[in-house]
């Protein structure tokens, strides 16, 4: 099963109705700060938290929208089988007036819940952005975030989530005439016995449960040179039963076989982010994944890792996430782009822009582009009658096509030390001799249109008339030499 779609109403960022379209494909999105992409996150991640647990959609309502639209806020999504699979899309629906999850029978988005497969930056802050003197620990990232609702043999039906919230309850409990010390001494003590070897067993590398055994390949994927070990100490109570001792999970590194003693202080923040990352990823690896959807969400978990860190990423999300639905979201626009070349070749993916849109009331509302081409947008303009819209996206696409060309054939193309020093011309002159050929006219129609048309319209010139069908003629030659180049070239 992959989400078809998504219909938001009233939540956060989002006033009024939007319906955004991924027709079951993986998600790149790009957000200005404010423009709605984190909220998109929060919406899919309440609307599976809420088949689990009840959410106040109430309170997460825009708080822009008139009295009478209170407690209309929504999220309906529309899932459907994958390409293998027969059936019918299904449609399941949270909102504020009450929850629906389809028939009670169905249990699809508790079971992709269980997965906790959203990751943002801040999950990744207690492994770097420490002070001088602290550790890391790790206890919290897991036993409430990847491993809550993990469930085997030694958790005794329940899940780890709920024996860490069953051990707090009664480390907290009041002791008095009517409970006193030694029942809360042997309630802790039966509830940290559960905890700890429930717990304690992942840590283990002999144990099928071992933790490291799905991170470990991640983190070597990023090709860091580093080895991580994780240690539980086993949780004991304080003296006086009012508290618990020894509640952290650590991390030892090896880097380059040399041992690190301050790793959050000695490590780079991408090689830092590269070991959470990879300890989070496999956690997810390790719950059950016989689940009919499968969601993986990383909110702007990029920003701590740099380009030679990022395309790894994207390849260990193809290699150990394929049959998952991958939502990424960033708010760097360059790397925005160039994922965008890479991505290209890759059939399962969308991408999609989303900005901040001024109202006249004076807050801002989300304004989503969707994956449209860009010869796609240039032809919306021309329809639109808008045709210096339509030149700069028809130039636009005219820069990516040569650009990608030269890059997957290789070309040698003039160099030139400073990057803005580059011009369309020095990769339309590496690709010509592969045309001129077979296809001298489309050269000589490109160049035209490149002149009396492209260059033209994409500049303020008072003295140009702004000819539609010259415009028409111009995409469609742009589109001739994109699908000419897209193939095979014969050995």
């Amino acid at each position: 099963m992959k989400i078809q779609s998504v219909e938001i109403t009233n939540y956060k960022a989002f006033f009024g109705t939007y319906k955004l379209k991924f027709g079951g494909k993986n998600v790149f999105i790009y957000g200005e700060n404010g423009s709605g992409k984190s909220s998109l996150y929060y919406a899919l991640k309440d609307f599976f938290q809420s088949s689990a647990e009840e959410i106040n959609f109430t309170a997460l309502e825009n708080i822009f929208i008139e009295e009478s639209d209170q407690g209309s806020g929504k999220i309906k999504v529309t899932l459907k089988p994958n390409s293998e699979k027969t059936g019918v899309q299904k449609e399941y629906h949270a909102a504020a007036s009450g929850h629906y999850h389809g028939e009670d029978s169905d249990t699809l988005i508790r079971d992709a819940n269980k997965l906790k497969s959203f990751l943002t930056y801040r999950h990744m802050l207690n492994i770097h952005h420490l002070k001088r003197g602290d550790s890391i620990n790790l206890i919290d990232m897991l036993v409430n975030g990847v491993l809550r609702h993990f469930k085997y043999s030694l958790t005794g039906g329940k899940e780890l989530g709920e024996l860490w919230t069953e051990l707090n309850e009664e480390i907290s409990k009041t002791t008095g005439r009517a409970y006193p010390i030694n029942r809360k001494r042997s309630a802790v003590n039966a509830a940290l016995k559960t905890f700890n070897n429930a717990f304690g067993e992942i840590f283990k590398p002999a144990s099928l449960e071992y933790i490291l055994r799905h991170a470990k390949p991640i983190l070597d994927a990023f090709e860091h040179n580093l080895d991580i070990r994780l240690t539980f100490p086993q949780i004991r109570p304080t003296q006086d039963y009012l508290g618990l001792e020894n509640a952290r999970v650590d991390i030892s590194v090896d880097y380059a076989g040399k041992k690190i003693q301050d790793p959050h202080l000695f490590l780079n923040e991408a090689r830092l982010s590269a070991i959470a990352i990879s300890i989070y990823l496999g956690m997810i690896k390790r719950h059950p994944q016989g689940i009919d959807h499968k969601i993986l969400f990383l909110d702007d978990i990029f920003i701590g890792l740099d380009i030679a860190n990022r395309l790894p990423l994207l390849k260990i999300l193809d290699e150990h996430f394929s049959d998952y639905q991958i939502f990424i979201t960033t708010y760097d626009k360059p790397w925005f782009e160039y994922a965008k070349t890479y991505l290209d070749h890759q059939s399962g993916w969308k991408t999609m822009e989303f900005y901040a849109q001024p109202t006249n009331k004076g807050y801002e509302i989300p304004y989503i582009i969707d994956d449209h081409d860009l010869l796609d947008k240039a032809e919306s303009h021309l329809q639109s009658s808008d045709y210096k819209a339509a030149a700069v996206y028809t130039r636009s696409a005219f820069e990516k096509i040569i650009r990608n060309y030269c890059d997957k054939q290789c070309k040698l193309v003039r160099f030139h030390a400073k990057q803005k020093k580059y011009t369309s011309e020095d990769f339309w002159n590496a690709i010509k001799p592969d045309l001129e050929n077979s296809n001298g006219q489309l050269i000589s129609e490109v160049e035209q249109y490149r002149d009396l048309v492209l260059n033209t319209f994409s500049h303020y010139n008072t003295e140009k008339h702004e000819i539609r069908t010259e415009l028409a003629s111009a995409i469609q030659a742009i589109k001739k030499l994109k699908e000419t180049l897209s193939k095979p070239k014969q050995p």
